[in-house]
């Protein structure tokens, strides 16, 4: 009979299940080999456990450094990290320690390591990559130096949190399948062309580390891509882009305007979203010469964002009418001598304020009024006509014509490659992943993942950024295998409110784990026992099995060595 005093109960799936994910990549290995070599000597907790000591907290309940110790508290801590780890070891200054030597070991390369691991383990093929970039608000009053060659800094740049005023780091991330496999912290004033020029630069180095075969890859970013600088680049190395023309460039401005006069004519296609929901388009393809180098162009209409843009061009014409009538009621306040007078000002007025409108028209007429001699007329007679004052009036006629044009310009976008032989459908189909990376955006962002960053130095801070992407990375892994496995066995895993879900997301996948329960018997004299306090479900054995972690992996304690 076990004595109920040395029993205890933890709820610890969702932290199991990204020691687990951690444990199945190799993370602890890979980190423990590239520290060890700098620091020479055992530490008393192997390096890889205290990076997952961090990972964990990342994603469940983001707590400062200084206050793991709290968060672990009535943690099973052996049990969890499979090592012997006891509460009091857990302090700053160990994760601080632990933070410079990530830095100094290449944190970049690790996380390449990783992402290299994780594709082969899983079987998963990247012929195309997306890239892009965003930004991390830092909330310290962080000191910019200069001259510090290869560390990150805390800058101002162009926010698109919309926070000007604060300093900020930057993430470049590139996508494949929804899975993050290429990943670089930035300093905050880095901008997107030189980010896409770097990142190419580097391109053979990437696509060697997960084996990608350079005759099928594209490489494929929002419109900071277009440049003459990448496209030289990008042939010279035999590199094949996917990328939007800014719609401030000659060729899209002639391409869309072209699209929209021939519109009833051009191909009707479909492209299947992220939802698996068909979505149509509209395409015109042609070949144009930009810097020198031939590109196949796309020029896509889209009918499902003319809603949307209609809201847009709506508000456009208001602004316009409101700035019409601003004109219009200063101007017919004014008097003109003459004729040649008013003409003429209707003339300067037109080309300075009304030169460039979009949705009016603008009529213009004189109005006179006569000037009479001051005082009283004579007894019986009217005041003498000295002559006339003019002044100007104008109104405005809606163009409809012109707000239609507007709208169909606005549901246009045009898309280029440097290969001559895709096709238009191909060209969209592939651009279209570009918002795989926009939602690794969302989760790097998100207040439930971490909140704000703040340590000491830049190079504790960049260390700390690679720990959320291989965070990142392993989360969107997990996403992408499991919806793989459930598609292939046409399955179903069991969601929040009991719902049967074939494609869940990460989120769902790492609540799904806050079921698993343990029982832990805390023997005095002998190793501690644990089971689970109630079987696993039959969903947390799917995303195990798909996964390749065992099911034993919560209850096994510190008997497995890395």
């Amino acid at each position: 009979m076990v004595d109920p005093e040395i029993v205890e109960t933890h709820t610890i799936g969702k932290e199991g299940f990204i020691v687990a994910l951690c444990e199945s990549l190799g993370v602890p290995e890979i980190i423990n080999k590239a520290l060890g070599s700098i620091n020479g000597r055992p530490p008393d907790i192997p390096y890889g456990v205290d990076a997952i000591m961090m990972m964990v907290n990342m994603c469940d309940d983001h707590m400062p450094l200084s206050r793991l110790q709290e968060y672990y508290q009535y943690t099973d801590l052996e049990g969890l990290f499979h090592h012997p780890v006891k509460l009091e070891q857990i302090n700053d200054d160990r994760f601080g320690g632990f933070l410079d030597l990530f830095y100094a070991a290449g944190c970049k390369k690790i996380f390449s390591q990783i992402a290299a691991k994780a594709i082969t383990l899983y079987g998963i093929q990247v012929t195309n990559i997306n890239f892009d970039t965003t930004s991390k608000v830092m909330w310290g009053l962080y000191e910019t130096y200069e001259g510090t060659d290869g560390v990150i800094k805390m800058d101002f740049g162009h926010s698109k949190d919309k926070r000007n005023d604060k300093k900020q780091i930057k993430f470049g991330i590139g996508c494949a399948n929804g899975l993050v496999v290429d990943a670089t912290v930035l300093s905050g004033n880095k901008d997107d062309k030189t980010y896409n020029t770097d990142t190419i630069n580097a391109l053979d180095a990437t696509l060697h580390n997960l084996n990608v075969d350079k005759d099928k890859f594209y490489y494929i970013a929002d419109s900071a891509l277009f440049s003459k600088e990448n496209l030289d680049l990008s042939t010279q190395k035999d590199i094949k882009l996917i990328t939007r023309i800014p719609d401030n460039v000659l060729i899209a401005k002639e391409s869309i305007e072209e699209a929209v006069n021939r519109l009833d004519t051009l191909e009707g296609i479909e492209v299947i979203n992220a939802k698996g929901k068909p979505i149509p388009y509209r395409i015109l393809e042609k070949t144009c010469t930009y810097q020198e180098h031939e590109l196949r162009l796309a020029v896509c209409y889209s009918p499902s964002l003319k809603a949307t843009k209609k809201r847009t061009v709506d508000k456009a014409v208001k602004r316009e009418m409101e700035r019409i009538i601003k004109v219009s009621k200063t101007l017919s306040k004014r008097e003109f001598a003459c004729e040649e007078d008013a003409n003429r000002e209707m003339e300067k007025v037109n080309s300075r304020e009304f030169k460039k409108l979009k949705y009016h028209d603008i009529n213009y007429s004189l109005r006179l009024e006569e000037r009479r001699k001051r005082g009283r007329p004579a007894k019986g007679k009217d005041r003498k006509v000295l002559g006339y004052r003019y002044f100007v009036e104008l109104s405005p006629i809606l163009n409809q014509e012109k707000i239609t044009k507007a709208i169909d310009r606005a549901c246009c976008f045009v898309l280029c490659s440097n290969d001559l032989e895709i096709t238009g459908k191909a060209l969209l189909r592939e651009y279209k992943t570009q918002d795989s990376v926009e939602k690794k955006f969302q989760q790097l962002k998100s207040p439930q993942f971490v909140n704000s960053i703040f340590l000491e130095s830049p190079q504790r801070i960049e260390a700390f950024s690679y720990l959320m992407l291989i965070c990142i990375l392993m989360l969107s892994l997990a996403e992408y295998v499991v919806r793989r496995g459930l598609m292939e066995d046409d399955d179903y895993i069991i969601g929040p409110r009991k719902a049967k879900m074939k494609r869940p997301t990460q989120r769902v996948i790492y609540d799904v784990f806050y079921a698993v329960m343990i029982r832990v018997i805390c023997y005095p004299d002998r190793p501690w026992e644990r089971s689970y306090a109630r079987p696993l479900n039959e969903s947390i054995k799917k995303i195990l099995k798909y996964l390749k972690i065992p099911e034993d992996t919560f209850i096994r304690g510190s008997n497995y060595h890395f």
